[in-house]
C-alpha cells in the first residue's frame, strides 16, 4: 500500500523512474488482464507497453488520484478495447485456447479446472468477459467498470450476471 502511494506521488511529481516501479509491481496483473481480453500474447504485451508509453508521453498532463492498480487495469482494458475495435489483433481460437494465463516471462502449468475456465471465458461475448475479468481479477467495483466502459452501472451488472450464468453453463458442459 505504501509502495503504491509512493509511486503515485513520484509519478505526479514528474519522476519517470516511477513508471518502472509501476510496471515491475503490476506487470503480472496487467498481462493477465490483457491476455484474457485479447487472447493473444504479442498483442497483450503491446497493450501493456502502450499504456506505459502513453503515460510517459503524457506525464505532464496526467495526475493519478486514487487506486493505482485500478487506474492501470482500466487503462489496459481501454487499450485492449481500442486494439480490438481497430482490428490490430486477429485471434485464431484454436491457437489461443488457454494462452491468456501465461505471462511473457514464464509459462504456467495450469490444472484442469483452470484450463476449462480459460476455454469457457474465451467463449463469452467480449463485453461480458471484460466485466468478469475486471471484477474478478482486477477487483474493480462495478462503478469503476461502468465509468471505464462508458455505460451505466446497471448495464455492467447485467453483463456480469449474464456472463456468470453463461460461464456456469459452459463450465458444466465442459465437465
Amino acid at each position: 500500500m505504501h509502495e503504491t502511494k509512493n509511486l503515485v506521488r513520484r509519478f505526479n511529481q514528474g519522476d519517470v523512474e516511477s513508471l518502472r516501479g509501476m510496471y515491475d509491481l503490476f506487470r503480472h496483473d496487467l498481462m493477465t488482464l490483457a491476455m484474457a481480453l485479447l487472447r493473444e500474447s504479442a498483442g497483450a504485451e503491446d497493450a501493456v507497453h502502450e499504456v506505459f508509453v502513453k503515460m510517459l508521453a503524457s506525464q505532464h498532463k496526467i495526475r493519478i488520484r486514487g487506486n493505482l492498480r485500478g487506474y492501470l487495469l482500466t487503462a489496459v482494458a481501454n487499450t485492449c478495447r481500442d486494439i480490438l475495435r481497430k482490428g490490430k489483433v486477429v485471434v485464431v481460437p484454436e491457437q489461443s485456447k488457454g494462452c491468456w494465463q501465461e505471462g511473457p516471462e514464464r509459462a504456467v502449468v495450469l490444472n484442469e479446472a483452470q484450463q476449462h475456465l480459460a476455454v469457457a471465458l474465451e467463449q463469452l461475448p467480449y463485453e461480458q468477459r471484460e466485466v468478469l475479468v475486471l471484477r474478478y481479477f482486477g477487483d474493480l467495483k462495478f462503478k469503476a467498470i461502468a465509468k471505464s466502459q462508458g455505460v451505466s452501472i446497471n448495464t455492467v451488472q447485467g453483463r456480469y450476471r449474464y456472463g456468470l450464468e453463461k460461464l456456469r453453463s459452459l463450465m458444466e458442459a465442459i465437465k
